[in-house]
């Protein structure tokens, strides 16, 4: 009996023996493992990339490549839609208004004086815009540039004056345009009122078409540095 009891003694001994050899082991692959990483940290499982990307919701600037002011005062007409009525807390000297306010409304409109008393010096109007006039940058001295953005079904931008769509009237010269040389379109029928009311550089403008032709054109009131400059007939 006490060569079973000493016999069995041993063969537990060399099977705790063995189990204590294969953790060391394995305690020694794998703090090989966490070396071989800068971190030392557990490394995590990411799911299969099927080609995916995705980009943030409702990121304006992502979807068309500009970043739009922040801060300008909106005025909702109740409708879905809204005018650009102020500077609000936006005191950005070059201007991009937005398509939409933060309200979710459609961007149709610039109210009279929405820029007046700014350092605005250039503004991008969006394609949304439908309604304006010289009035809505009244007061806005330092304005230079107006731009229409590609694609508007409302207005045009030509010579650094801002027109209708289809050239036909002429809504504004900026205040701070600093050419003194204006080349007029080819379609215009109307001059707005006030549209060169604070164009001060003005020295030449060129027209294409005959005196017969010219006398044809509306001019609105509030029109003297049109009267003022040298008017240049150019042949079509």
């Amino acid at each position: 009996m006490k060569v079973w009891k000493m016999t069995g003694c041993l063969l537990l001994l060399c099977v705790i023996i063995c189990g204590c050899v294969v953790m060391g082991k394995n305690t020694q692959v794998a703090a090989a493992e966490q070396e071989e990483r800068p971190d030392g940290g557990q490394q995590e499982v990411l799911p299969e990339n099927k080609g995916e990307v995705t980009s943030p919701v409702g990121d304006s600037s992502t979807e068309t490549g500009k970043t739009y002011s922040e801060g300008l005062y909106f005025r909702s007409n109740g409708d879905g839609t809204c005018a650009l009525a102020g500077m609000g807390d936006c005191t950005a000297a070059c201007v991009l208004i937005p398509p939409q306010s933060p309200g979710g409304d459609k961007v149709i409109e610039i109210l009279p004086y929405a820029f007046a008393g700014s350092i605005v010096g250039s503004v991008e109007i969006p394609t949304t815009v439908q309604i304006l006039s010289a009035a809505s940058f009244a007061d806005c001295q330092r304005l230079a540039y107006v731009r229409v953005a590609a694609g508007s079904e409302y207005l045009v931008e030509f010579d650094g004056v801002l027109y209708t769509a289809d050239g036909g009237t002429l809504l504004y010269c900026p205040t701070g345009r600093n050419s003194r040389e204006l080349a007029l379109h080819a379609s215009l029928k109307r001059i707005a009122a006030g549209a060169f009311a604070t164009c001060k550089a003005l020295d030449t403008v060129c027209f294409t078409g005959t005196t017969a032709e010219w006398h044809n054109i509306v001019v609105g009131d509030e029109n003297n540095a049109l009267y003022a400059a040298r008017l240049v007939f150019v042949t079509p």
